[in-house]
């Protein structure tokens, strides 16, 4: 018998197995080729500081290194580069947004995150309309499409790995126990990311799945490799010439695959701020698990007790799974209280109100 079924290998499942397998469980991590998952196309990203209005991102001091730690673990364990550490620069385009900067800049919040070093001509030479800006540092990328497939070899390796679309209607439960086709383990983990709105035993939660699109473009002579440079959309280095432009925010999607319209606005968006010429090589999509309140959703059902969710990481997945899965491990092995923003526990009603 398995200790533990992990449904869904993204970046999330993924480092729950991880734990686990540190804990010395025996998992089986179940998985359809990582089909529309997150994880194949965000940019992971590691920024401290977000949104137009520069708040510092929940439970960023402890997040940021706990993420570094593990990855930097995991680089040494799979033998394959994961982390780049690299400044994230913002831009501004109006005065409004400067000033709004100027009003956050001396708050002690944000203080240990900026850099001392900005060059408003450097970023000027290739980029238009930049009236000023700011970078932040103990940001990064995570290469999470690598890190997600290098594990995957693991786990296959070890032949704790099930590559198929999973059955809902396959899954037995019984108190102590979930048996799925002729595989028995005490519990099961749904780590689905989006797929979890389909999920008949957890889609009674406000999931708020958006749509994402992306543009992979090649520019030759960038000069900002080393930067994550942000000025009304990212432009941020990959490999050689080629880099990650994203990315667009739909929750009102009609469908899961590329678009026109979004290729169409990515280019246009691009084309306003860069001097540099490009070419489009690819254009993805994919769609984040995101949620009503912006907290994950982990937990266990509110009935079925051998039925676990870690899910809701959102667009920043990157540096919330690592913790999150290390607390749910421990929450599941030593028995450890979820933080109460992240347990699914403060959505139960919905449950009740559901089948009532």
């Amino acid at each position: 018998m398995h200790d533990y079924i992990i449904v869904g290998q993204g970046i999330a499942g993924t480092l729950v197995a991880h734990f686990l397998l540190q804990k010395g469980k025996k998992v089986l991590v179940i998985d359809n080729q990582h089909h529309q998952a997150s994880s194949m196309v965000a940019a992971g990203l590691i920024n401290p500081i977000t949104g137009r209005n520069f708040v510092k991102s929940w439970r960023i001091d402890e997040l940021i290194p706990f993420a570094i730690k593990t990855y930097q673990e995991l680089e040494q364990q799979l033998n394959i580069s994961i982390l780049a550490t690299k400044n994230v620069a913002m831009l501004f385009n109006t005065v409004k947004t400067e000033n709004d900067w100027l009003v956050r800049s001396s708050n002690p919040d944000v203080v240990d995150y900026v850099t001392k070093d900005f060059d408003l001509d450097f970023y000027k030479d290739f980029l238009e309309d930049v009236q000023n800006g700011v970078e932040f540092k103990q940001a990064g990328r995570v290469r999470l499409k690598e890190l997600v497939l290098a594990y995957k070899t693991l786990l296959q390796n070890q032949e704790n790995y099930l590559e198929e679309q999973f059955d809902y209607q396959a899954l037995e439960v019984s108190s102590n126990q979930v048996t799925y086709k002729a595989i028995s383990a005490r519990r099961i983990i749904f780590a689905e990311g989006f797929q979890a709105t389909q999920n008949p035993y957890f889609n009674y939660l406000p999931f708020a799945p958006a749509k994402g699109d992306i543009l992979l473009v090649n520019i030759p002579n960038y000069p900002a490799k080393d930067k994550l440079v942000k000025h009304g959309i990212f432009i941020i280095h990959l490999k050689d010439d080629l880099y990650w432009i994203g990315s667009t925010y739909n929750r009102d999607y009609k469908t899961i695959e590329p678009t026109p319209k979004a290729r169409k606005s990515l280019e246009e968006r691009l084309r306003r701020v860069l001097k540099l010429p490009f070419e489009v090589i690819e254009h993805l999509t994919a769609i984040r698990p995101t949620v009503r309140d912006r907290r994950p959703f982990i937990g266990q059902h509110p009935h079925l007790k051998a039925l676990y969710l870690f899910n809701g990481m959102g667009a920043k997945g990157s540096y919330l799974s690592p913790l999150f899965a290390a607390e749910f491990v421990a929450y599941l092995e030593q028995e450890k209280a979820l933080d109460l923003e992240i347990d699914i526990a403060r959505y139960y009603r919905y449950y009740e109100e559901n089948k009532s």
